[in-house]
């Protein structure tokens, strides 16, 4: 069971207001049995207490029989129904007392034992969590603390804590599977804003909380083999997302893969299982909106053509650790196997993440190293020609500017300094001479003056002084060719000032020229260099409103002056789609054509759009894609894998997004859907199992507005085939009392717990258990 809200009666006592009826399928005579071959005994009943919650089933004392775990939250326990099939139970007769309204006398089947929590439970896992072959519990709740209770057999406990204070409060945000591939159970807990992952030793003790983040928000998570390779992968669910179902898949490392998003409309339940004869891994949802069930199959499609020799592939995502701060993040090649890596700055906690390419072209985390705090910028380059690039890191909270690269064994050193005057503002590298390695240009202040500096590694080669009326602090420098002279220029971008050019002169000189940009000066200013007209040479792309424009700076003599003025002159125009169209960023594509194709990011269309040239060589937007998400700064084109296949590449501050331009595409493809018949109903929840026991597993619908259970068959197609339905109970008032509690039934579970090894059907309504034993 996976619903979107954890229900009120967790956080307040209700009184129960509904008599339960005989007007369902199992009623109280010998047999009943549905049209579509569905038995049931006669129901039975075990009152509890209000506020229980969270039903889990495993044998606790080894006895071969299925127990019943639920938390108990108007006690702060944990009660647990021993199964008592086939033995006495003179314990319920001893505790037999005089039975309240509406409160019915326990059946025979269960003995009920309880552990304390002194906690209000929001999720419980039930299984073996040390590889002892004894299932133990884990729980979430509130004092915020993950608990694991080991059982040591005749009902004793021993208790491990570990201190998760932002864990989500809610029945969908602790797992336990095998997610790394090594044969051992694992706690996944769900927090605000990351997932924390407790690794099983080989001692049967678990490792301290490690940290997986994600993408966007996510208020569930689930363990479930998706591409039945026999690996438990990680299912993030956002109910009122437009991509509500995001899979990361376990990889044959053990690693987890990249985030993938499926669009669907918004839902209010869902449960992965196994179904039809083949056991294939089915989705069902049950929609936000209209109530709707539908039935979703993983899929394996070709790419949808793009344009020119490109094609729509696979749109995947790589979560960073989160952070507010800006941060550097840089491709090279870390291994030296041939694929470009991605080096993270954790501006918080003065480290640098090195995340590895694998073969598959995914990313993998490998090792965090010490470094500078507050790393705004990294740059990768061989700037003294040894064929191995070093790394450098502008750390503007720390006023340094460090060097590092890695050692034979794989470690990142921590930086060497490199020696600026002043505070470091800005940094890029670049080659500005031909025939001359990489160098590295800082933007420094120093007694309110800025300053650029370029450095080799002997040191500072050359600083020019910029004029004393420039204060601002600039959003990034870029080494470009700004006039097409041969010679790489420094350009400066700062908001809502000109843009500042280090014209590069023929004796290694620089001259300072400020221009307007095309549309005059904004606050969201950028630039990158790109050859659009397939000149080789390539123009300064800026943005301006709607659209992009390239420019090329040239001079323009004043008719009343000797003086030569700098100004833009405008060579290509880039549209967006729309008039509230917002390119962010932009990047050309190499084809088999003589022009590449242009994809820019549109943050106002929520798209990614490509252009190609028409007949009259004006840019035209040929397709556009909507992207899950658009929190990235800057695209280009990354080479990936052991085949070097070319994709998009996408950054931003907390994760970097992938779009393949070839290959195959999942997708989740709908099979089926189904509305119940119930009149004014309203489907809350769904859950699998085998209740007619032909071998394939049925639908449980529980039905909240009529109170009803709608069971619904799955065929060998996965087609829906309506079965059987009734109503568990019928509202009353009774002494006037007005129903303060959650909408019913809430809970439901299918297992065997007769012996008969036949699944049956257990509901959790009001204080209670109610049994529906299979015939």
């Amino acid at each position: 069971m996976r619903l979107k809200r954890f229900f009120e009666h967790l956080t307040k006592p209700f009184v129960a207001t509904a008599i339960l009826t005989a007007h369902s399928v199992a009623s109280d005579t010998n047999h009943t049995a549905s049209t579509s071959g569905f038995w049931f005994r006669g129901k039975e009943l075990f009152p509890i207490d209000d506020q229980i919650a969270i039903l889990r089933a495993a044998d606790i004392d080894g006895d071969g029989l299925v127990d019943l775990v639920i938390a108990n939250n108007s006690k702060s326990k944990i009660n647990i129904l021993f199964n008592m099939t086939g033995k006495t139970n003179p314990a319920s007769l001893q505790t037999m007392h005089r039975l309240k309204l509406n409160e019915l006398p326990p059946d025979a089947r269960f003995k009920i034992e309880s552990i304390a929590s002194e906690k209000r439970i929001a999720a419980m896992v039930v299984k073996d969590l040390n590889s002892d072959g004894k299932p133990d519990i884990a729980y979430y709740g509130d004092p915020k603390e993950l608990i694991v209770c080991y059982n040591r057999g005749t009902n004793s406990w021993t208790t491990k804590r570990f201190k998760i204070t932002d864990g989500l409060l809610n029945p969908n945000a602790l797992e336990a599977g095998d997610i790394n591939g090594d044969g051992l159970t694992d706690l996944v807990l769900l927090g605000e804003q990351t997932i924390y992952v407790l690794y099983q030793k080989k001692d049967g003790t678990f490792s301290e909380p490690e940290r997986i983040p994600f993408t966007t928000s996510t208020k569930a998570i689930n363990l479930a083999d998706l591409n039945k390779d026999s690996r438990l992968d990680l299912l993030l669910i956002d109910w009122d997302s437009e991509t509500p179902v995001r899979v990361r898949y376990q990889n044959p490392d053990g690693t987890l893969g990249q985030e993938i998003f499926f669009k669907m409309p918004q839902i209010r339940a869902y449960i992965v299982d196994t179904f039809g004869t083949i056991n294939e891994p089915l989705l069902v949802t049950i929609m936000a909106n209209s109530g709707r069930a539908a039935v979703w199959q993983l899929t394996t499609n070709t790419a949808e053509h793009l344009t020119a020799n490109l094609f729509e592939g696979q749109f995947s995502t790589f979560p960073l650790s989160q952070t507010k701060e800006s941060r550097g993040t840089c491709w090279t090649d870390f291994n030296k196997d041939g694929l470009l890596d991605l080096i993270v700055a954790e501006p918080e906690s003065g480290e640098i993440t090195i995340y590895l390419q694998n073969t598959l072209g995914e990313l993998t985390y490998y090792k965090r190293f010490p470094s500078l705090a507050g790393v705004t910028a990294i740059e990768s380059a061989d700037w003294n020609k040894d064929e191995n690039h070093e790394l450098f890191l502008l750390s503007p909270a720390e006023r340094l500017i460090g060097v590092t690269s890695p050692d034979p064994n794989g470690r990142l050193p921590f930086p060497t300094f490199l020696p600026i005057e002043g505070k470091p503002l800005a940094m890029t590298t670049g080659i500005l001479s031909s025939n001359a390695p990489p160098r590295v240009i800082v933007m420094s202040e120093k007694d309110d003056i800025r300053r650029i500096t370029i450095l080799t590694p002997e040191g500072p080669t050359k600083t020019v002084k910029l004029s004393e009326t420039y204060k601002a602090n600039p959003l990034s420098i870029l080494a470009h060719d700004a006039d097409q002279d041969g010679l790489n220029d420094i350009v400066i971008f700062t908001p809502y000032e000109k843009i500042k050019i280090l014209r590069q002169l023929k004796n290694g000189e620089f001259e300072e020229i400020d221009v307007d940009p095309p549309g005059g000066a904004t606050g969201t200013i950028w630039g990158v260099s790109l050859d659009v007209d397939a000149d080789d040479k390539p123009e300064l792309i800026l943005p301006q409103k709607n659209f992009l424009r390239a420019v090329v700076l040239q001079e323009k003599p004043s008719p009343t002056s000797t003086n030569i003025t700098w100004t833009f002159k405008i060579k290509d125009q880039i549209n967006g789609i729309a008039g509230t169209s917002n390119l962010r960023a932009i990047t050309s594509i190499p084809t088999t054509n003589s022009t590449p194709v242009l994809c820019a990011l549109d943050l106002g269309q929520k798209c990614l759009t490509f252009y190609e040239r028409d007949p009259q060589s004006a840019w035209q937007p040929v397709k556009s894609i909507e992207l899950p998400v658009l929190n990235f700064t800057r695209v280009f084109t990354l080479t990936m894998g052991t085949d070097h296949s070319t994709a998009l590449c996408f950054v931003g501050d907390n994760c970097v997004g992938f779009m393949k331009l070839a290959g195959k595409v999942i997708n989740l493809t709908e099979t089926d859907t189904y509305e119940t018949p119930i009149k004014n109903a309203r489907l809350l929840d769904v859950i699998a199992g085998d209740l007619n026991h032909d071998g394939l597993k049925d639908l449980v619908f529980l039905e909240t507005e009529e109170k009803h259970v709608d069971i619904v068959e799955v065929t060998p197609a996965y087609k829906l085939v309506p079965g059987t339905r009734w109503k568990v109970f019928e509202d009353a008032t009774v002494r006037s009392r007005s129903y303060l509690g959650s909408r019913e039934p809430r809970e439901a579970l299918v297992i065997d717990v007769t012996g008969d090894k036949k699944d049956d059907l257990l509901l959790l309504v009001h204080d209670r258990v109610i049994l529906y034993p299979a015939d």
